[in-house]
């Protein structure tokens, strides 16, 4: 059985992200840990835009790679788009 962790409402001493984290841990609790690593700033760089995309999409990993805003700065950057190979990236 897979441990669910639980979120204090002020863990990271910032509302907007504290409310993220909490709508995170509803919507997509595979997510929070990724969100979790962003805001205690311990992500790498692929982490930061993933969740970022992530965000913008509301956790849909095919609107990410069907994504039609090619005038976001991470565009070229998004995770789960199609490769050369046909895998998607993850």
């Amino acid at each position: 059985m897979k441990k669910v962790q639980t979120i204090r409402p002020d863990e990271f001493s910032n509302p907007r992200r504290d409310r993220l984290i909490c709508s995170v841990s509803k919507d997509a609790p595979s997510k929070v840990a990724l969100f979790q690593r962003v805001f205690r700033r311990k992500a790498s760089p692929r982490q930061a835009i993933k969740a970022q995309c992530l965000t913008c999409c509301w956790m849909d990993e095919a609107a990410i790679s069907g994504c039609t805003a090619p005038e976001c700065p991470l565009w070229d950057f998004r995770p789960y788009r199609a490769t050369k190979g046909g895998g998607g990236d993850t």
